[in-house]
């Protein structure tokens, strides 16, 4: 893990992450959206609430996509994501370019919008999701390893943080997960839960890494 040298010295307006430990995101779709795309296969753009761990609002997460893309090109599609504060000011951006196979997804992470601060590159494995998440310099900072999602319908779904040799487990020291259906306070539909010292744009990035497996994973399923 990649503790902050200097807790306060991070992107303008990211200062909100500084002392968090979990945010919280809940995945937003209203019922006539849920109707198109059951009826009509029509896919709104994803749109997400990201909370602490007291229910305050912190960011709003808006994808921009065209209709053609978001509903012929599925799990594969590009897409770039604005990330706003509560002032209503785009503070990170998420940005995924298409890719035409099944693995090498990879998304940036933004902050200022147009200033890389990390990447979250997606590594082949046969069956299990497994990504390494760079800094601003594109060196590999530590990997996130996940289990094999069709066998997690009826648990939570943890998606561990470890280090770069892929270290046990048991060992990891945060996660991102999705909660099985009703079993998580608050309702989210994923959390992430990483040390309180993390390097503040690692932290961003994390949340970019939630986005991109939710995209992978998760949004045919649901």
């Amino acid at each position: 893990m990649i503790p902050s040298s200097d807790p306060y010295h991070c992107p303008s307006h990211l200062e909100t992450l500084t002392w968090i430990d979990q945010l919280f995101v809940y995945k937003e779709k209203t019922l006539e959206e849920s109707l198109e795309e059951a009826c009509c296969g029509i896919k709104s753009n994803n749109r997400y609430e990201v909370k602490d761990d007291t229910g305050n609002n912190i960011f709003r997460v808006i994808e921009e996509n065209d209709c053609c893309n978001r509903t012929y090109c599925a799990a594969s599609r590009s897409f770039t994501m604005n990330v706003f504060n509560d002032s209503n000011q785009e503070i990170i951006r998420l940005v995924r370019p298409f890719v035409c196979n099944c693995c090498g997804h990879e998304l940036e992470v933004q902050s200022p919008p147009g200033v890389a601060i990390g990447l979250v590159r997606q590594n082949w494995h046969v069956c299990l999701p497994r990504f390494t998440v760079e800094n601003e310099r594109g060196e590999p900072a530590f990997k996130i390893a996940g289990p094999c999602v069709p066998c997690t319908c009826c648990a939570d779904a943890n998606f561990e943080l470890v280090s770069l040799n892929e270290a046990a487990i048991d060992r990891s020291f945060g996660k991102i997960f999705k909660p099985f259906t009703g079993c998580e306070p608050a309702g989210a539909d994923f959390v992430l839960r990483f040390p309180r010292n993390l390097e503040v744009k690692m932290k961003a990035t994390l949340l970019g890494a939630c986005i991109l497996i939710d995209c992978l994973y998760y949004e045919e399923r649901q």
